[in-house]
């Protein structure tokens, strides 16, 4: 019994040590999991830090994992989003030479390693073509601090639909414009707007849109050729949603690029409605109704052109001080299509002004119906009409004798042709008349003697022989 008690207590002995044992391991582990859990912190604070600035800065363009550095660039900051749980990136410097994560405090570069993403910065780094190597989402981006920068002037708040904007754009190198007068080409800058791809807004899924193409070449609304300054303005006519605007300078020996920060194009703030004439002496209405609340409503002057279904094209403007209503009377010129051209001016009432040019408005007049008189009625409208003369209808159109005349035509001209071919006389028409035969001149003539007759005969033969020399003669002697 005691040895078995002795056992029991054995038994029971780790059960009861093991809480003490738990409570040792976690005091032990947590200094060292306090230790990496702050330095993890530390290490996100700073990635997110140095994130925080990038939209800011120019760019210069990854494509397909390949990247190229000018000997212009002091710094570059990578921001490479990668798969979820996939290794971080190695860069391949121009020379050939690798850069990994566990060696870049060797290299002076600042790495930090993200599970998403990897964001690093490097400065002096080497001129020429780069490459990234893992599996990089088509979002990353490569931001450059350079003294060759581009300056773009912000786009105004609340943009709208088929608005147009002025944009005033620098090419600078050391805060200063650059000379592309050095440059052969002409330098070109390309104005995109990117969807966010936020479902809430229309602009899902649209990808890029091409908005303008300037060129620093002194013509349209650049004020002077090869300044380094672009200068003009482009029109807002895509949909609605929240974009993203992108600028591109490209030259021989770089490529710049720079992305604001996002931005939601509003609809066009003017909704016309079409009030169409109910009698033919009436004129149509077009009321003009403003839907932004933030839209200084007595500022707005609308104006354009009306085209006629008749061809003519008249002029039109409304002020908002003369109209309040903004309510276009279009004149009542008959059935068929009215097109309206609308151009709106005003001012937010923040005092931003603002032009936007709208879609055409068209709208169609059918032709008027009337309905028909009730059956019941037509009897004594018809007693009560004056009477009215019959008129004998017209004499159809002589199709029997047309048809005679070139049968008639047709026989005599066949018959024609026929007597020609053929060449017989005018006198062979008279057949009725009893043609005189040969035989019976013959039997008129008298015979002396046989031999006489046996002379002509000759005679006769030999002139045949010499008048056709062609035709054999083949009569037998008499004898």
């Amino acid at each position: 019994m005691a040895k078995l008690g002795a056992q029991y207590w054995l038994l029971l002995l780790p059960v009861l040590l093991w809480p003490v044992l738990t409570q040792a391991r976690q005091d032990t582990a947590t200094p060292a999991e306090q230790v990496l859990t702050e330095k993890q912190t530390s290490a996100e604070a700073e990635g997110f830090a140095l994130l925080a600035d990038l939209p800011t800065k120019n760019q210069i363009p990854f494509f397909e994992n390949r990247f190229r550095i000018d000997s212009e660039v002091e710094t570059i900051t990578l921001l490479l989003f990668r798969r979820p749980g996939s290794a971080s990136v190695v860069l391949v410097r121009p020379d050939g030479s690798k850069l990994h994560f566990n060696r870049a405090e060797e290299n002076q570069i600042r790495w930090h390693d993200a599970p998403t993403y990897d964001l690093i910065e490097i400065k002096k780094p080497m001129p020429g073509p780069w490459q990234a190597i893992g599996q990089i989402l088509p979002e990353s981006r490569i931001m450059v601090l350079t003294d060759i920068k581009l300056d773009v002037d912000p786009l105004p708040d609340n943009l709208m639909v088929g608005e147009t904007v002025k944009m005033t754009a620098r090419l600078l190198n050391g805060g200063a414009a650059v000379n592309a007068r050095d440059f052969k080409e002409v330098l070109t800058l390309e104005v995109i707007f990117i969807s966010t791809n936020n479902a809430e807004f229309d602009n899902f899924g649209r990808g890029i849109i091409q908005v303008a193409t300037f060129r620093d070449d002194g013509r349209g609304f650049d004020e002077r050729a090869r300044d380094g300054i672009f200068t003009g303005e482009f029109k807002l006519d895509f949909v609605a949603g929240e974009w993203t605007p992108k600028y591109i300078v490209r030259t021989a020996l770089y490529t710049r690029e720079l992305e604001l920060e996002p931005l939601i194009l509003k609809p066009a703030p003017i909704n016309p409605e079409v009030v169409l004439a109910i009698t033919e002496t009436d004129i149509h209405q077009v009321k003009f109704n403003v839907t932004e609340p933030g839209l200084d409503a007595t500022s707005l002057l609308i104006q354009g052109r009306v085209r006629y279904p008749d061809g003519s094209v008249e002029q039109y403007a409304l002020n908002a001080n003369d109209n309040p209503d903004n309510t276009l009377q279009v004149l009542n010129k008959g059935f068929g299509s009215y097109i309206l051209e609308i151009a709106v001016f005003g001012n937010w009432q923040d005092g931003r002004e603002f032009m936007l040019t709208m879609p055409e408005l068209s709208f169609v007049v059918n032709q008027q119906t009337f309905a028909a008189p009730e059956l019941e009625l037509l009897p004594e409208q018809l007693q009560a009409s004056p009477e009215i003369e019959e008129v004998e209808p017209e004499a159809g159109f002589p199709w029997g004798l047309v048809i005679g005349i070139n049968l008639f035509i047709l026989i005599a001209g066949s018959f024609a042709i026929w007597f020609i071919m053929s060449g017989k006389k005018l006198a062979a028409l008279k057949f009725w008349r009893k043609q005189p035969t040969a035989a019976a001149s013959v039997a008129k003539t008298p015979d002396s003697s046989g031999h006489n007759t046996k002379n002509a005969t000759s005679q006769t033969k030999a002139q045949k022989n010499n008048d056709l020399d062609d035709i054999l003669d083949l009569s037998l002697p008499d004898d």
